[in-house]
């Protein structure tokens, strides 16, 4: 017989499934067992003496085989099929489980995200952490699908690279052979290259910054999408911002409805409002900020703009040339502003861009003023030589994105195995 799933399940069949001892509930002659699979749960009856004597020392969270008939049922517990249970004819006990670390089946005790972190291949077991880790996987497969659909192409940027990408020092070093070298902060000079000679291009992969952050928004690896586009600007490249995430919603309420209801979440797509950087210190100030000309947003103030526009993604573009990246384009050098712009989605920064610098003599320019040797980046520099169009582009972090979505306090949540300044392991 083939394993079934527990979502395909039909009534008065026979069935064979394969999962993982949920809960177990002992009555005078019988036990009900939940055994979960990751399409769901549901409940096996079991009757005989001769299974029951079998398992009377079976463990939370063993791997189990069952065999039975699907009988209709009305079930009503969390997170559990409600329609039918099986009749159990046969169980297989196919790896029993130690004592648990901490517990999948949480009634009352809850473990601290330190624990369940430090134990996550049990911790994403729970329901709800499939949950929202299932909606991840929906957003990153949106995103892609959106780009391929616009016709661009992925690329794989290197994740080890000779010189800092954004002009900072938070950087991890890394020995590469007899040479010094350090982990990729952001694919953005190699993106740049693309998009000046492919057009339209997008990434997905981890990136690495050395920032001594110790907050619920910001750990030391992340996954991040980056988009770069020829023959763009930043009010061009914004607009592509806007409508990948609203397919992202759109992806997320089609394929996550079950998801979504399990941890409570009433989305809906987002509308979209743009304010220059000037207009948005304006309004901020009408609302009880003292803010000025060259201040970046602090977290109140970007949950005060979301809060503002509700439901909506929120551009601030024409930021000042003194706090953007030496690549972002001087739109206006009297003025002081650039061609950079954040993005704000769910009270947080989801994404950063602009559009950048292609002509070298500019490059140069922007990299002296940012304290920087141009030598270092020759080879970035040179590039431009060769006949760059003006492009634009961004980039957006995954679990940035998904804490955005899902509502989530601590990015730690939306991360698989989180690396921060404390954790390395597991």
């Amino acid at each position: 017989m083939d394993r079934s799933y527990i979502s395909d399940l039909k009534e008065e069949k026979q069935a064979m499934i394969k999962g993982w001892v949920y809960e177990i509930r002992d009555m005078a002659k019988m036990k009900f067992l939940l055994i979960r699979d990751i399409t769901g749960i549901v409940q096996c009856v079991v009757k005989e003496k001769e299974i029951l004597d079998k398992i009377s020392n079976l463990s939370l969270e063993s791997v189990v085989e069952v065999r039975g008939k699907v009988k209709p049922a009305k079930i009503k517990a969390e997170f559990v099929r409600g329609d039918v249970e099986i009749e159990v004819k046969s169980i297989e006990i196919l790896n029993p489980a130690e004592d648990l670390p901490i517990h999948v089946n949480e009634k009352t005790v809850k473990s601290t995200l330190p624990k369940r972190l430090d134990f996550r291949s049990l911790d994403v077991r729970k329901p709800l952490v499939q949950a929202i880790f299932k909606i991840q996987s929906t957003i990153i497969n949106a995103y892609r699908e959106y780009f391929f659909n616009e016709g661009f192409i992925e690329i794989q940027p290197p994740g080890i690279i000779a010189t800092s990408t954004e002009g900072g020092t938070d950087l991890f070093e890394v020995k590469y052979f007899d040479k010094k070298a350090y982990l990729a902060q952001s694919p953005q000079l190699y993106k740049q290259l693309m998009a000046i000679s492919l057009e339209k291009v997008f990434s997905t992969g981890a990136i690495w910054r050395a920032e001594k952050h110790d907050t619920s928004r910001h750990i030391n690896e992340i996954r991040q999408m980056d988009v770069e586009v020829g023959f763009c600007d930043d009010l061009k490249v914004m607009k592509y911002l806007e409508e990948v995430v609203k397919y992202i919603v759109k992806r997320v309420l089609e394929k996550n409805k079950h998801e979504l209801n399990l941890l409570g979440i009433d989305l809906k797509i987002p509308s979209a409002k743009y304010f220059t950087y000037k207009e948005a210190i304006e309004l901020l100030n009408k609302h009880g900020f003292d803010m000025k000309f060259g201040d970046d947003f602090e977290p109140e103030a970007e949950r005060k703009l979301c809060e503002l526009n509700p439901n909506a993604i929120v551009f601030t573009y024409e930021w000042p040339i003194e706090v953007k990246p030496f690549y972002i384009w001087p739109k206006d050098r009297e003025k002081g502003i650039s061609g950079g712009f954040d993005a704000l989605y769910g009270g947080l920064e989801i994404s950063s861009g602009g559009q950048r610098v292609h002509v070298p003599e500019v490059l140069i320019q922007q990299l002296k003023d940012k304290g920087l040797n141009p030598d270092d980046f020759k080879w970035y520099i040179d590039a431009f030589r060769y006949g760059a169009p003006e492009h634009a582009g961004w980039s957006i972090g995954l679990e940035r994105i998904s804490q955005a979505i899902l509502g989530v306090d601590n990015i730690r949540e939306v991360t698989l195995f989180p690396r921060d300044r404390k954790r390395l392991t597991p």
